[in-house]
């Protein structure tokens, strides 16, 4: 009889923590996207591909102008600044399509990033725009690849309606400011330019220029 009673016991308790895990594992119908964030991925360090057409000016400082790869802005940089593609696919969330257009120094001290994501079933407003921002901010630029390490100095409003973060990375030796803003109701833009603390005057400078002939595309 105690044999009995210790397996129906433990009948029970079984179905307790199976009827638990599917409880847990159902999705909410209300909850707004994104939705679960993937692991974090390593920091990906600048390549130098070849220069394609008006992507570089075959190694030479020369400013030139430059757009991404789907003509969303452009901007002026030098033109031995190294530049790559990436498709990010479904990294941070399931229904956001992401893309990223990179260039970097010759020295790799500095970095100019516009990310992209073109959401798949919702809009997205300024609660879920700012959270994505905040999300990609600790996910791609953060020293550790979680939250806590970018702090946020100060946010304002740009002159052309996106919203500007200025950070600095806690345990890594760089800083950066980013700009989001959404183009139409679902396509999400962030644009970053980050640099190493102690990066050389001429690099400033030219992160300044990019800043300043920074142009949206309006399609």
């Amino acid at each position: 009889m105690k044999q009995y009673r210790v397996l129906f016991f433990l009948a029970a308790l079984l179905l307790v923590v199976s009827l638990a895990c599917g409880a847990l594992s159902s999705p909410d119908p209300t909850q707004t996207p994104p939705p679960t964030k993937a692991a974090p991925s390593e920091p990906q360090a600048p390549v130098d591909p070849a220069n394609n057409g008006s992507q570089g000016n075959n190694g030479s400082s020369d400013i030139v102008t430059v757009e991404d790869q789907n003509k969303l802005y452009l901007f002026e940089i030098p033109g031995d600044w190294t530049y790559e593609s990436s498709d990010l696919g479904n990294a941070i969330y399931s229904d956001v399509y992401m893309y990223a257009d990179t260039w970097s120094s010759p020295d790799g001290s500095a970095v100019i990033e516009g990310i992209a994501g073109r959401s798949e079933g919702f809009d997205f407003d300024g609660t879920t725009s700012t959270r994505v921002a905040l999300d990609m901010l600790n996910y791609y630029y953060s020293y550790t690849g979680e939250e806590g390490d970018i702090r946020i100095s100060e946010t304002s409003t740009a002159q052309d309606g996106s919203t500007r973060f200025d950070w600095e990375s806690k345990g890594g030796d760089y800083s950066g400011i980013s700009w989001f803003e959404v183009r139409g109701a679902r396509t999400f833009l962030m644009w970053t330019v980050n640099w190493g603390n102690g990066a050389d005057q001429a690099v400033l400078d030219a992160v300044d220029h990019a800043i300043n002939t920074y142009q949206a595309q309006i399609q």
